[in-house]
Formats: C-alpha cells, sequence, structure tokens
C-alpha cells in the first residue's frame, strides 16, 4: 500500500512538471532550428 502512494505522488510530480517545462523545451528547439537556419543562409555564427 505504502509503495502505491509513492507512485501515485509521483505521478502527480510528473504530470505537475512536465507541462510547465514543455514551453521551454519548444521555444528552445525553435531557437535552435532558426540558428541553424540563418547560419545555411548567411553562413558564419547564425543568432547565437
Amino acid at each position: 500500500m505504502r509503495m502505491t502512494l509513492w507512485k501515485a505522488l509521483a505521478a502527480l510530480m510528473i504530470i505537475a512538471t512536465v507541462p510547465a517545462c514543455a514551453p521551454l523545451l519548444i521555444g528552445g528547439g525553435a531557437a535552435v532550428v532558426a540558428d541553424e537556419a540563418v547560419e545555411q543562409d548567411e553562413g558564419g555564427d547564425g543568432l547565437f
């Protein structure tokens, strides 16, 4: 019974933290893609 409680708490923590991190991950991925596109088009160091 005790192990089930810990699994339920872990699941709640994952559900609470993943949606909060999703915009950061998507934004970071978009920045990397944009940087690579600028490097391909203009050469040099890109945006960053």
